[in-house]
């Protein structure tokens, strides 16, 4: 199945923490019933914000960097069209997502 490190692991739960797009390739079709999703929000730009009553960048990294929304759009579409390629038929796909 995945031979990676788990960031996190229990008996019934493992938490990866890696390329998505490496790792969703090396599990075999329908094996998980449930997935869930923190992906990028992109909205490393630069920006400050106050938090703990101090000024501080919003910046993540590289990989939060902010996207034109068509980019965005098909990051999100291909990263959720190989979620599904691994869940099963009455699985379910949890996504984290900021509103603003």
């Amino acid at each position: 199945m995945y031979s990676g490190r788990f960031y996190f692991e229990e008996s019934s739960f493992k938490l990866i923490n890696d390329d998505t797009f490496d790792v969703l390739k090396r599990f075999k079709e329908k094996t998980f019933d449930m997935i869930f999703a923190d992906p990028p929000y992109f909205l490393s730009n630069n920006g400050v914000t106050c938090s703990g009553g101090k000024m501080v960048s919003v910046n993540k990294g590289d990989w939060d960097k902010t996207l034109d929304i068509y980019e965005k759009h098909k990051f999100n579409r291909k990263w959720i069209r190989e979620c599904y390629k691994i869940l099963k038929d009455e699985g379910t796909i949890w996504v984290s997502r900021n509103i603003a």
